[in-house]
């Protein structure tokens, strides 16, 4: 069926729907949605029913966070899956850039003690310069401030702190710039969580432990979006200790798979702790008895198979990585 304009499903945004679109050559019985707020994002006919289902603030909950995304750069079309559903070979989502869990998008909306900072970030990404006015429209400014009735008291709040300064409120909108005490605490918190794209990976470079790496690893690492880099495919002149670390300061977060019990695995995660960067400890079930004792009070992923090992990942990246 050809795409035609309707309002999106989950903000009410004028945007172009199509209903089972052919991708990849072949028709899916989908709903494939383009969102100039939203972004792309397709759903079948047993998520959609359940996405209907969402109660209270949830659906805009779920805007505000593909709102945050898209304004962080992340493009291409994404799947949205729900409940039991789970992608597959014969399923829309093998030609789909990447996927996510609604109820795990859920879980990233902002805390109370996030919600200011995450809103500053959401505002540094809307300038070209730092004295640059910001004009939102009233609907647009929930978005913005996670709010979906009280954008102009969170404003307020945050031009108290000094870190907005307000300009006008009319019905037209609100315009305000940010404040220097504003861009101070956006430099902190991007050196606190730098945002970079790129997952790096610390684990026994044995044959044995390839298929694990690409069956399950890397393919988890690029469901959740993120970019998958392991020292030994990367191309390099330096000493290959020099590359790891700076490897690991541009990373986001550190995959450490302890199976092989190796000495580096170790050290790159323990260097990782220091610099701030989480990591995900993952060990196979034969070997968790063998994990350090001073490492294995941490929350391991145990896993049997590269199957079992791929969603859990996924999962935790998605839970704990923002």
């Amino acid at each position: 069926m050809p795409a035609r304009e309707a309002p999106c499903f989950l903000c009410g945004e004028q945007s172009n729907m199509e209903e089972t679109p052919t991708i990849g050559g072949c028709p899916y019985d989908v709903f494939s949605w383009d969102c100039p707020k939203c972004g792309k994002y397709v759903y079948d006919l047993t998520s959609g029913d359940q996405l209907k289902e969402l109660q209270g603030d949830s659906k805009f909950r779920l805007s505000c966070v593909l709102r945050e995304r898209v304004l962080r750069g992340e493009t291409g079309r994404f799947g949205l899956l729900c409940g039991d559903c789970q992608p597959g070979p014969k399923t829309i989502h093998k030609h789909l850039k990447r996927w996510w869990r609604v109820d795990e998008l859920l879980q990233e909306f902002p805390t109370a003690v996030e919600l200011i900072d995450r809103s500053l970030l959401n505002l540094s990404r809307r300038v070209q310069h730092p004295m640059d006015s910001i004009k939102l429209d009233r609907e647009e400014a929930r978005y913005v401030f996670f709010s979906s009735i009280n954008a102009q008291r969170l404003l307020g709040y945050m031009d108290e702190m000094r870190l907005l300064r307000k300009e006008a409120i009319d019905r037209g909108g609100i315009q305000f710039s940010i404040a220097p005490a504003g861009w101070q605490r956006i430099s902190d918190l991007q050196r606190e969580s730098p945002e970079s794209k790129q997952a790096f990976v610390a684990m026994w470079f044995a044959a044995e432990m390839d298929t694990l790496y690409q069956q399950a690893i890397k393919p988890a690492v690029e469901d959740a979006g993120f970019d998958c880099k392991r020292i030994d495919s990367l191309e390099h002149n330096n000493k290959i200790c020099d590359e790891i670390i700076a490897e690991i300061r541009r990373s986001r977060f550190v995959i450490a798979d302890f199976t092989g019990q190796r000495g580096g695995v170790y050290f790159e995660a323990g260097f990782a702790m220091g610099l701030g960067i989480p990591v995900i400890w993952t060990v196979d079930k034969d070997e968790i008895e063998q994990v350090h004792f001073d490492t294995r009070q941490y929350n391991h992923i145990v896993y049997e198979a590269a199957d079992d090992l791929r969603q859990r990942l996924r999962n935790r990246i998605a839970a704990t990585i923002h």
